[in-house]
């Protein structure tokens, strides 16, 4: 999925997400997984670095529309509620 927003996409912002429940996430590295907490709320796991807690607003097999709402880092021990500001992303996977 790639962010979109003010008419146009920005490539630079894209998330990968796979059955398996592993997820890419450039143009950041590590090894980042997901978990999809049915209806409205789905958590990315950086592996030794954090996680980020995401409201789902709206969710359908061509798009994604969330919130940030906490971020845990774990070397820093920060455990943080955050209103983050909403995010779009499109598909643009051929099926």
């Amino acid at each position: 999925m790639v962010e979109y927003g003010g008419g146009s996409a920005n490539a630079l912002d894209t998330f990968s997400f796979y059955k398996n429940g592993k997820a890419d996430c450039p143009p950041e590295t590590g090894e980042f997984t997901y978990h999809l907490i049915k209806p409205d709320s789905l958590i990315i796991y950086n592996r030794g670095f954090g996680e980020q807690h995401f409201k789902i607003l709206k969710l359908s097999k061509d798009s994604l529309i969330r919130q940030i709402k906490r971020q845990r880092i774990y070397a820093d021990s920060i455990d943080e509620l955050i209103n983050g500001e909403i995010e779009k992303y499109i598909s643009v996977t051929k099926k």
